[in-house]
Order: structure tokens, then C-alpha cells, then sequence
């Protein structure tokens, strides 16, 4: 085994320093020779070196090897104490040679990636493929306290004082295994962390060639490492049944919460689970969950008898019955936002592919297997709104048109942040094809492509106060068919109140969404392809692949598909003086070890936009679109 701390070997612990600071010469930084009030006094620490990792000093290292080879010289009697002693420490070599460092395999653990909103709530978790099950990494400073003291009343009473091991309850797991009496067991946190890190090399079959590898390699872990680190690495591997690797994956499964804010009663529940995790699983309800409240009292049991808590919150927490979710189920969890979760997903396959490892030059991570968060752009309390509104237009405004189905995109101009999207009335409703996300589908936009067709020709010389004759028109089409589909040699748009208005201003003609003088507005600047390169330029970057000849003259009228989200793009171009703001739904995406990959830089997101089109021509689109008085005319 390499030496050396965690935080050099994995960069994944706080540094040494901010340890120190942070926790002192407590049970959780540098050990002191003062243990905490409820464990047995007189004992002292281990050394220190200045890294701030604890190690046995090398005489308590030899003690620590005779008593392990004594125990294996009890169990199998037929073996002298001496003779264990030193084959033990043969072996003790012989394994711990092969085992690589602890820190660096711990790190090589998939994790969870996750989607959240942009204040951190979860949208949508990825399970590893290979687990098949969640697992989130989190520093031990941010796991609640009394998960910490749950965990070591219940699994490991004097974890602060032993080395690794506990001889007297190895010989009392031995001595239960052959009278077939007792529930002790012997393997202490660190062993069962042990377990977790070398699943291969320890393995882990019941035999006592087993405990004694698992035994030697806790021993070793201690020597290189501080019981915060233990600690740290046996909570975020663990397998608290449900799918759960970790204490975070646990509290996110079992109550929907972080670890740093579970109570006392769920602490000492998850913490009761590791034991037989299947059958103290509490979401399967029934029996499962009387067993794990059975459970849980042995826990708090456990901390009031160790000092840990008072008998009034051991009380307090017995009464408490906390709210446990269904169990999940699949590799991936949409937890709300299905739609945009979608989107999101979409659109990190088009704009990364991959992202590369800060830590590894050269490699990348694979967002469904990096153990990444992903902090997006929603704003869940305006999506739940806006979902609400949209639910109302339908049932008691569109339906007077026959709608059945609507979406809505609400974005942030100067940052591109997608700050709502709702891509239907309702994801589950099969009838209407709600799974369908309209705002990234291709629609047609109609009359909403005018502004955009007129932005193409101011770019060649109209502006509002330009004379259109808003009159009969006419133009042949070859190849072109009428409304009913039917072959027609030429094109005949006609205005929605099917009325002429005569010579009016580019103004009058926008603000009133008159249908000829669009037209004419696409033969004045040359055809469809112009209206396209615009389009683009302004935000509608996902086109059909229908050839933009195809469209003709009515690509001024909305024949041509867009999704509804470049649209909103593209008109916030014109809200941003004919800058390009790129539509985005990601602020920030950081690995495990909360390092930032990507981020938005939303103070310079707007200066450092390309120019799409003149500002004095976004003035002047938007001055139209704003003018109450003269679209009066319709």
C-alpha cells in the first residue's frame, strides 16, 4: 500500500490545514490525547504528523500486529502465540503489498450524476450502470452529526480508541460462531471499509481467510490514514439497501433530503440499515418497516448508552415516524421537470459530448457515470407557475380554438438562462402525446416569423415608415399547391380578415400582421434563403432539412418548422439590441470532488455576444412590436 494522506492521493478530502482549523484536536481532525467524555478515559491517541494524518507510532503498530496474531493463534489453536505473531506480520506485508492505495481506488467508484435546479434542488439522478444503484459523494463536514454518532454507537463502539481492529470482539465474533450463539459482530468500521474498497481482493465470503485479509488491511488503512478519513470513506460506501450506496444516496432515496439535514430519528434509521439492508429496507413498508423501526431503537439505545444523545431526545426521536418514499426503481430518476430534464440531457450530448477531467489532462468524464452535479438554469417555483397558467389557457381559453396542447418558454435575454419550460399541458397524458417536448420539436411559427422577415429588410433598406401596397397579389409558383393541397401554378396570399388595406407603412403592416406585405418582404430581400441565413443568425439554429427553396415566398407567412425555443431565441435578440445570446440551461457543472468543469459567466454573457443584427434594427422591430396604437387597425 502507497503512503501518503487522502487529499494527495484522491484531492477529494479537505486539506490537512483546513481540517485543523475547522475541527482542531477534536475526533474528527488530529486526534487528542483527551477522548470524548463517554468513551474510556486514560486511553491516548495516535501520533500525528504534520500533514495532519494520523498514524500508529511504529511501537503501537507491533502491538496492534500481536494482538491480531495472538486472536488467529486463539482461533486456530493449534498455532503458538509467537509463531502467529510473526506470520502475521508476514502476511500483514504480503497483503498489503498487493492492495493498492485506499484513497485512489476509493475515488475510482462511480457516482451518481445529477440534475438540479438552480438552487440545487434535485430534478433527475442517473444510476451507475454497473451498480446499478445511486452513490453521491460528500465531505464528512457535511454530514449531520447525528448520523456520525449514530453510525459508531451502532456499528462500532470504541471506532475512536482501536486501530483498525478490536481483538476482544474478534475473539467474541469467534467464540459466537462456534457455540451458534449471540448477534455480536467482530468487523469493525474500519474492516467493513475495508470490505467496501478491496471487494475483489478481500472478497467476501465468511471464511476466516477472509476476516484476516480484511483484518490486515485495517490495520494498515490506520496507519495511513485519520479516523476522519475512515469515517469518510466507510459513509459515502456503504450499501444502505434500496439501490443506496452512501449516506448521501440513503438520504436522498429514503427521505428525500440531504445528509446534513436528516434528524435524529432518520439518522439512527439509515444508520440501523447496513446491518441487513434488505430486510431493515423501511420503504418496502410492512414487516420491512417494523423491522427497521425495531432497528432504529437499538440505535438510539446504543447513542443514549454511549453519551451521545439525553434520554429525553432519545425519546423524542423514538416517537418521531418520518415520512419514507417508495423505493425507485430503473437506472435513471426524473423527480420533476420531465420535459426540460430531457432537454437538458440533449443538450449536453450536442454541446460537450464530454467534458475533460481537471484532474487527468487529456481524459474525459461520461456525465451519466462522472458522479457530476449539474446545476441548471430553472427556477422551479416559476416553472410550477408557469405550468399552472399554461394548464389554465388550455382548459378555459384555447379551447374555444379547438387546442388541446400547449407549451411555454420563459428565458433571461441578456444571460440566455432557460428560466422555465413547459413542454406540454401534461407530460402523462398519452391522449394529447404530453411526453412530447413541443418547445424542442419542429413547429410552425406563423405570423411570429414576421418580425424576422422585416429585421431582413431593414438589413437591405425598408424601414417602418416604408409604403407597402397592401393589395390583391399574385405570383406563379411551379410546383406549388393550394390549401387543399391541390397543384396550383400560383401563389395567392390573402390577409386573415381576407380585406386589402391599401398603401400602408412597414409600421402599420407588422404591428397589424398583415399577410401580403410580409410576402413582399421576402421578394424584396431576395427569397427564403435570406430569411434563413437571419433566422439563424438570431438564435433558430435547429432547421429542417427541407431545402429553404421549398418554402418559397410563404416562409414570410411561418411555413417553414422552427422549434419554439430557437423562436424565443431569436426574439430575444432583438430584446438585446441585436446581440446573440445563445439559449442555455446550464449555470455550472462540478465533479465530486467540487471542482467546476463549466460555468456560466453571467456578467459578461451579453458583452462578449456576437452582433446578429444592427442594433438600430432591433430598436425599431421592437418599437413596432410594442405599438399599441397602431395595430388598432385589426
Amino acid at each position: 500500500m502507497s503512503r501518503g494522506p487522502i487529499a494527495r492521493a484522491a484531492r477529494r478530502y479537505p486539506g490537512s490545514q483546513r481540517r485543523a482549523a475547522r475541527y482542531g484536536r477534536s475526533q474528527l481532525g488530529r486526534r487528542s490525547t483527551t477522548l470524548p467524555p463517554h468513551l474510556l478515559p486514560a486511553v491516548t491517541g495516535r501520533d500525528v504528523d504534520d500533514s495532519g494524518t494520523t498514524r500508529l507510532g511504529l511501537g503501537a503498530a507491533a502491538v496492534m500486529l500481536a494482538l491480531v496474531g495472538t486472536v488467529v493463534a486463539l482461533v486456530f489453536a493449534g498455532i503458538s502465540t509467537a509463531a502467529g505473531v510473526g506470520s502475521t506480520v508476514a502476511a500483514y506485508r504480503a497483503v498489503n503489498d498487493e492492495l493498492p492505495n485506499a484513497g485512489a481506488a476509493y475515488v475510482e467508484f462511480p457516482q451518481t450524476t445529477r440534475i438540479l435546479d438552480r438552487d440545487g434542488k434535485p430534478l433527475w439522478e442517473m444510476a451507475d450502470p454497473g451498480s446499478g444503484g445511486w452513490r453521491t459523494y460528500v465531505p464528512i463536514e457535511k454530514i449531520n452529526q447525528n448520523v456520525i454518532d449514530a453510525t459508531v454507537a451502532a456499528e462500532d463502539a470504541t471506532f475512536w480508541t482501536h486501530h483498525g481492529v478490536e481483538p476482544y470482539a474478534i475473539a467474541r465474533g469467534f467464540l459466537i460462531n462456534v457455540t451458534g450463539s449471540g448477534s455480536s459482530g467482530a468487523s469493525t468500521i474500519t474492516q467493513q471499509a475495508m470490505r467496501g474498497i478491496y471487494p475483489d481482493a478481500i472478497g467476501n465470503d465468511y471464511s476466516y481467510t477472509r476476516k484476516f485479509r480484511e483484518m490486515l488491511a485495517a490495520v494498515a488503512v490506520e496507519r495511513e490514514y485519520s479516523k476522519h478519513d475512515v469515517l469518510s470513506m466507510y459513509l459515502n460506501l456503504i450499501f444502505y439497501g434500496n439501490q443506496a450506496y452512501g449516506i448521501e444516496a440513503a438520504a436522498r432515496v429514503y427521505f428525500h433530503k440531504s445528509a446534513a439535514d436528516l434528524t435524529l430519528s432518520e439518522a439512527a434509521l439509515l444508520a440501523g440499515i447496513p446491518q441487513q439492508p434488505v430486510a431493515f429496507d423501511p420503504s418496502l413498508g410492512g414487516d420491512y418497516l417494523a423491522a427497521a423501526l425495531e432497528r432504529r431503537e437499538y440505535v438510539l439505545d446504543q447513542m443514549f448508552d454511549q453519551g451521545y444523545i439525553t434520554a429525553e431526545e432519545r425519546d423524542a426521536a423514538s416517537a418521531d415516524v418520518p415520512k419514507i418514499y417508495d423505493a425507485r426503481e430503473g437506472e435513471g430518476l426524473v423527480l420533476d421537470h420531465p420535459h426540460f430534464v430531457q432537454y437538458v440531457r440533449q443538450y449536453l450530448d450536442e454541446k460537450f459530448g464530454a467534458l475533460e477531467d481537471p484532474n487527468n489532462p487529456g481524459q474525459t468524464v461520461d456525465f451519466s457515470q462522472g458522479g457530476l452535479d449539474i446545476y441548471t438554469s430553472i427556477d422551479s417555483d416559476l416553472q410550477d407557475y408557469g405550468d399552472s397558467i399554461l394548464r389554465d389557457a388550455v382548459d378555459n381559453r384555447l379551447v374555444y380554438y379547438n387546442a388541446r396542447n400547449a407549451a411555454m418558454v420563459v428565458m433571461a435575454p441578456h444571460t440566455g438562462e432557460i428560466l422555465a419550460m413547459v413542454g406540454s399541458k401534461d407530460f402523462n397524458d398519452l391522449e394529447i402525446l404530453g411526453q412530447n417536448n413541443i418547445t424542442t420539436s419542429f413547429q410552425q411559427p406563423g405570423s411570429a416569423i414576421k418580425p424576422i422577415v422585416y429585421a431582413a429588410a431593414f438589413e437591405q433598406g425598408w424601414q417602418p415608415g416604408t409604403v407597402v401596397l397592401d393589395a390583391p397579389f399574385r405570383i406563379e409558383t411551379p410546383g406549388a399547391t393550394d390549401e387543399n393541397g391541390d397543384p396550383s401554378p400560383f401563389y395567392e396570399p390573402e390577409n386573415y380578415l381576407r380585406s386589402f388595406n391599401g398603401a400602408v407603412t412597414v409600421r402599420t403592416a407588422l404591428s397589424n400582421s398583415l399577410n401580403i406585405p410580409a410576402v413582399k418582404a421576402v421578394q424584396y430581400v431576395g427569397g427564403p434563403e435570406t430569411i434563413v441565413d437571419i433566422a439563424a443568425r438570431m438564435g433558430i439554429t435547429h432547421q429542417t432539412s427541407q431545402p429553404a427553396s421549398d418554402n418559397g415566398l410563404s416562409i414570410g407567412l411561418g411555413s417553414r418548422d422552427v422549434w419554439p425555443l430557437d423562436l424565443t431565441n431569436a426574439y430575444a435578440t432583438f430584446a438585446n439590441h441585436g446581440k446573440y445570446v445563445a439559449a442555455t440551461p446550464i449555470l455550472k457543472i462540478t465533479n465530486s470532488a467540487g471542482e467546476v468543469l463549466d460555468e456560466l459567466d453571467r456578467e459578461k454573457s451579453l458583452e462578449q455576444a456576437p452582433p446578429a443584427i444592427r442594433p438600430e434594427i432591433a430598436y425599431q422591430i421592437t418599437s413596432i412590436l410594442t405599438d399599441s396604437a397602431t395595430r388598432r387597425l385589426i
